[in-house]
């Protein structure tokens, strides 16, 4: 069993933590616009542009959202996430249930900045700019009535968009119940666990949840209530996947294995004793601010190779 066999669960990080984690007020009142997104409800087709070095990554879904719980439709596979728990309906159901009990998360380093009434779709908006220590960080077109996020606009540090999101045929209720009723589903359970291993605060992240992964591995969930991610650390002798053509990030600590999607991107390397994965949807700045802080890429020895190859 890879250590990554959950990867379809957690790593669209961000969309879990809607259910999971809840934030602290703070910050210009920029809890108030996410609660009211997460209890917002809707039906939509959704079109996500990420840019991730010179890669560009698009992806389209349906999805309905409504007090918390987000439906999406992807051909004719079904992902219900909220709540603390993710469902993928396709041929074989299956569900995960994460179990905790997280303090909110603050988002103490975000501030709102403009807010600008606007028409868009004839509905009435608002386009909310959040910030960070004065730069912008977050466009968000904000549906004045349900609380929507129309559009939404990521930035990095030099001002770039890396990632757009957008609400296309938007519709303000529900339009289709649901492919089956989950409550009749079997859940894998989730327990949070402790550890010495993980720290509690990275690169202005809080650590909001640990929980056991598959072949011993530990996932520690990450946010500052805007972005987030979940950090894996694994036995070197893992089989870890989804990296068999990865791309690759280089930053003053080393060169590290990426794969980006349009709704996260994802790090793997070694520092010759362990093996760490991160997913997430932050700003590529963050993402270099993370990997400052935990143990430097390293290459495996020669007769390191051959003891795992032959003994694994």
């Amino acid at each position: 069993m890879t250590p990554i066999r959950r990867l379809a669960t957690v790593s669209a990080t961000a969309a879990i933590s809607i259910g999971l984690f809840s934030t602290a007020a703070s910050a210009g009142d920029l809890t108030d616009y996410l609660d009211r997104a997460q209890e917002s409800t809707y039906t939509a087709n959704r079109l996500v542009v990420s840019v991730w070095g010179d890669q560009t990554q698009v992806s389209t879904a349906f999805v309905e959202h409504s007090y918390g719980m987000e439906m999406v439709r992807v051909d004719t596979t079904w992902t219900m996430v909220g709540n603390g728990t993710s469902v993928t309906v396709n041929d074989s159901p299956q569900g995960v249930a994460f179990v905790t009990h997280a303090e909110p998360i603050d988002t103490g380093r975000y501030t709102i900045g403009e807010v600008v009434d606007v028409r868009h779709m004839r509905r009435d908006c608002q386009i909310v700019d959040v910030l960070e220590d004065g730069k912008l960080r977050a466009s968000i077109l904000i549906d004045v009535r349900t609380g929507a996020p129309l559009i939404s606009e990521m930035f990095t540090d030099a001002g770039n968009v890396f990632r757009r999101s957008s609400l296309q045929d938007f519709k303000a209720y529900r339009t289709y119940a649901g492919p089956k009723d989950t409550r009749a589903f079997e859940y894998e359970i989730v327990m949070p666990v402790e550890s010495d291993v993980l720290p509690r605060l990275m690169a202005g992240y809080q650590l909001v949840g640990i929980f056991p992964a598959p072949g011993g591995a530990e996932q520690g969930f990450y946010s500052d209530g805007l972005f987030s991610f979940s950090l894996f650390t694994l036995s070197d002798t893992a089989a870890v996947s989804g990296f068999e053509t990865p791309g690759t990030m280089v930053t003053e600590n080393g060169t590290y294995d990426v794969v980006a999607t349009a709704h996260d991107v994802r790090i793997h390397w070694t520092d010759g004793s362990y093996d760490y994965v991160i997913v997430g949807d932050m700003p590529p700045d963050h993402a270099v601010e993370i990997l400052a802080e935990l143990p430097s890429p390293s290459t495996r020895s020669m007769f390191s190779r051959w003891w795992n190859r032959v003994f694994g």
